[in-house]
């Protein structure tokens, strides 16, 4: 690709040759040939650039200070955004065979549109409808009645529970698992029979499904619970880290950010555009509203308002968690401080008795 087309894709300034082809994306000191584009947006890639052997780099605008001339300099205004877009030009996606391989095992009734690619040892059940451009990895197994959109990605070890429905370039990492069945019992484990002796759990089934829009990635080793009746829901744009828990009857709004390690229970509305910060675990039956955002390994037991920014265990505002910390620091200084006052004190009690 010349740098005049990486430019364009990029919305960047060009300075100097367009017509350099760029093979690969490398920081300044891995630069090894005339073909390669070194980044440097800050920090010590922007210091290698003084002895980088790239001829073209990548800087952006107003944090890069360049030492030295080079024949093509592409000046972005927003760093995070032209990575993305950069690094989506140059990743050829994962290597996979065109058609569906002789190992695959697929019902005679299900459905597979034009150009979709099935690999080693997949298994598709019956009734399951699969999108143009589909992309399933070896080892995926796909359930009965599933129906997944066009221009999805599924790495290898994925398991997609019956009656499934997945939109349009979800991207769904290895070994994750959509529709498994909830973690429901009879009785409920917070009345006062759960304590009796001789107590028999009793499963609830889940006869729901899982629902998930368009341009969703879930990351790997995520599952995901069917609900009990109707569906679990996430919503379009919505993006999932590795190792993450959604719970049966949850409903997650669209353009989210759930963080690894974040655990969801039960029934949990989550509104549009949330943040989880990893390692965030959220108690059943809980809502939390739109925009709302909740810091690394805060623990929610109660609802969160809209736009409101919480942190700590239990999760509450985070200036108030701020403010309990400050004490909580202040304890050694103020205990010896109480300390000290009542040992003077008992020194006058004592010159008084005397």
């Amino acid at each position: 690709m010349l740098t005049k087309e990486i430019a364009r894709e990029l919305e960047a300034r060009l300075d100097g040759d367009g017509a350099i082809e760029i093979d690969r994306v490398v920081h300044p000191a891995r630069a090894e040939r005339p073909s390669d584009l070194a980044l440097a947006m800050g920090g010590d890639a922007a210091a290698a650039l003084a002895q980088t052997k790239a001829r073209a780099v990548l800087v952006a605008n107003g944090k890069t200070a360049l030492k030295r001339s080079f024949q093509a300099i592409l000046t972005v205004a927003d760093a995070r955004i032209a990575l993305a877009r950069l690094t989506a030009l140059f990743d050829p996606g994962p290597v996979h065979s065109a058609g569906v391989h002789p190992t695959a095992v697929i019902a005679p009734d299900a459905e597979l549109a034009l150009d979709v690619s099935v690999g080693a040892f997949v298994v598709i059940g019956p009734r399951s409808q699969i999108g143009a451009g589909t992309v399933i990895l070896s080892h995926v197994t796909i359930g009965a009645g599933v129906r997944i959109g066009a221009n999805a990605l599924l790495h290898p070890g994925v398991r997609i529970g019956d009656r499934v429905r997945i939109g349009d370039r979800a991207i769904i990492h290895a070994n994750t698992a959509i529709g498994v069945d909830g973690f429901s019992f009879a009785p409920d484990m917070a009345s006062p029979i759960a304590f009796k002796p001789g107590l028999v759990l009793t499963r609830i089934h889940s006869l729901g499904s899982v629902e998930i829009g368009n341009d969703v990635e879930i990351g790997a080793g995520t599952t995901i619970d069917r609900a009990t009746i109707e569906a679990t829901r996430i919503g379009s744009g919505t993006k999932i880290d590795n190792q993450v828990h959604i719970g049966h009857n949850v409903s997650i709004g669209e353009s989210c950010i759930v963080c690894g390690k974040v655990g969801i229970s039960g029934s949990v509305k989550i509104g549009n555009r949330v943040r989880l910060a990893g390692g965030v675990g959220i108690a059943d039956h809980v809502t939390i509203g739109d925009e709302a955002v909740v810091a690394a390994g805060s623990g929610v037991g109660s609802n969160v308002t809209a736009g409101s920014f919480v942190s700590g265990y239990p999760a509450q505002p985070h200036h108030r968690s701020v403010e309990q910390l400050t004490y909580l620091n202040r304890q050694k200084r103020l205990h010896g401080k109480v300390d000290e006052l009542s040992a003077r004190l008992k020194s006058v009690e004592q010159a008084i008795q005397k």
